[in-house]
């Protein structure tokens, strides 16, 4: 028996008034109740909604094959709004366009955001723990792509290699090329940051990574792109 557009309605009324647990809140999309504009968790809606109407539904991920139902019963998908007109969301985009398996999408869109697979794959790789301050607090710790998305196919996107696990304020230096790691695992600052702030962001000094030989090709594209940002001006850290 197929859910109908007063099902999902009924789904939306219910969390309203219950709330969606065991469901946690989608961190990319939502779906939104057209009477009332109110945004809901598309994995939620879905499991509610098979659930009072008495049926099992199928055990999917989020993304694509729970977005793509309610699509079909006429209800409006929208990405969160941290996300909107970003270059994330851009590349979320492209990849929902291309012409990979659903997996895949799921898997790179997931990846994208630092969350799924390539997150759990980078948390088992760095033990949980930023690879140059120790923080092991999760919703800290952000997984980085060493060699940028854009530059990157879609292997070494979901490659765990081409990841480093980063407290979010690291992980902000690295990503926009303000920090980058020497092959012998030393950090590399641009000389717009001052050694105070360095302090100031409790970012440890002498610190070492031990990176893996697979790591250290990454590694070169992210040293070439620092190089650029600092102009020559650096220093380790």
């Amino acid at each position: 028996m197929a859910l109908t557009p007063i099902d999902i309605e009924n789904a939306f009324s219910f969390i309203r008034k219950n709330g969606f647990a065991p469901n946690r809140d989608s961190t990319k999309w939502d779906v939104i109740d057209p009477r009332t504009l109110e945004p809901f968790p598309p994995k939620a809606v879905l499991r509610v909604a098979y659930e009072l109407k008495g049926l099992q539904g199928p055990n999917v991920s989020g993304g694509p094959p729970t977005n793509d139902p309610l699509k079909a019963l006429g209800f409006q998908i929208l990405l969160k709004p941290h996300l909107e007109d970003t270059a994330i969301a851009h590349d979320i985009t492209d990849i929902l366009k291309s012409d990979v398996s659903e997996t895949i999408k799921q898997r790179l869109v997931n990846a994208r955001v630092g969350q799924g697979q390539f997150r759990e794959d980078l948390l088992e790789r760095w033990n949980n723990t930023c690879a140059v301050t120790g923080c092991r607090i999760p919703e800290v710790l952000r997984a980085s792509h060493i060699k940028a998305w854009k530059h990157s196919n879609d292997i070494e996107r979901l490659d765990v290699h081409n990841g480093i696990l980063l407290a979010a304020s690291l992980d902000a230096l690295f990503d926009k090329y303000l920090v980058t790691f020497k092959n012998d695992g030393t950090m590399r600052v641009n000389g717009r940051i001052k050694k105070n702030d360095l302090d100031n962001l409790r970012i440890p000094q002498g610190v070492r990574i031990n990176f893996q030989d697979q790591t250290k090709v990454y590694l070169k594209a992210h040293q070439a792109e620092f190089e650029k940002t600092s102009n020559g001006n650096s220093f380790d850290w």
